[in-house]
């Protein structure tokens, strides 16, 4: 059952734009299951997706006058413009989208309520820090992998990247899990896949191989520095944003709704290791930063 919230908007979220500290107002809290959920009018945090939950939501404090409130993390929810009803977890996840009616706010979860309508977010940089870098890792060794997979596409999938490569990682990914130190993404190579003319078998034969060729070519992206920006910098959490960056002398885009560094100078390397699955492969990518 959702909670009736007595009618409020959707959240204004600053993230994207590398905000860390907003001024804000409280405009529905409550308790549910010993915890506080507390929406606001804005937030510059960051909160773990409902759709692709792939970036842990951010943490940090609620300022609320002389009190400090944690903020244990951030989550996405669904809220009804015309009903007012709040929907979280599983039952938010299993709306339709489509209803123009839902729009989407940030979850602050605390252990207390908040004793001021007028409040100061703060995220916790270091975290904050350590997961936009392992996201713009992710994102290169995305493009990586589908550079090295291109000669093993039998026919056009007429689906390209920023690139121009035949996008293995959109076709293939089921599941990507951001950490601080590393990440994750785990890829099936179905029936469909090489139907559509990738040769799943060839590509899976020497993984070793794969791998060393993909950091090769991370190796390359990272020889030149380039800005790395989110769009838009501000604005509803139900909006569409876009990471882009250039490489190769190419400007790339990509959808994202994660956080990431401001450049890829900060970057030192990033490498990739492939695992062999049940149904596919695994891609660890780590991400180290320049020494200041």
């Amino acid at each position: 059952m959702g909670l009736q919230t007595g009618g409020v908007e959707g959240t204004v979220v600053t993230f994207a734009g590398g905000s860390l500290r907003e001024d804000a107002r409280v405009i529905f809290s409550a308790e549910i299951a010993g915890e506080w959920l507390i929406i606001t009018d804005r937030s510059p945090f960051h909160p773990v997706s409902l759709s692709w939950p792939d970036q842990p939501g951010d943490r940090g404090w609620m300022l609320c006058g002389s009190e400090r409130l944690r903020v244990l993390e951030s989550r996405e929810a669904l809220l009804h413009s015309a009903t007012g009803v709040l929907s979280v977890g599983d039952e938010a996840r299993a709306l339709k989208r489509a209803d123009p009616g839902l729009t989407s706010v940030v979850l602050h979860v605390t252990e207390a309520p908040p004793s001021t309508t007028t409040v100061t977010l703060e995220v916790d940089a270091p975290f904050r820090a350590a997961l936009s870098r392992q996201h713009t890792g992710v994102h290169l060794a995305a493009l990586a992998l589908n550079n090295v997979a291109s000669g093993f596409w039998t026919k056009d999938p007429q689906d390209p990247d920023g690139l121009g490569a035949p996008n293995l990682d959109k076709s293939a990914v089921t599941r990507s899990e951001i950490g601080l130190e590393a990440s994750l993404d785990h890829y099936r190579l179905g029936k469909s896949l090489r139907k559509k003319g990738f040769e799943a078998a060839g590509f899976l034969s020497d993984l070793p191989a794969r791998g060393a060729a993909m950091n090769a070519v991370l190796r390359e992206m990272l020889a030149t520095p380039a800005v790395v920006r989110i769009t838009p910098a501000e604005g509803p959490l139900a909006d569409r944003r876009l990471w882009t960056t250039r490489l190769n002398g190419t400007d790339v885009k990509m959808p994202c709704g994660g956080t990431h560094l401001a450049d890829l100078a900060e970057l030192a390397k990033v490498t990739v290791s492939l695992t062999a699955t049940e149904d596919g492969f695994s891609m660890q990518t780590s991400s180290t930063l320049q020494r200041s």
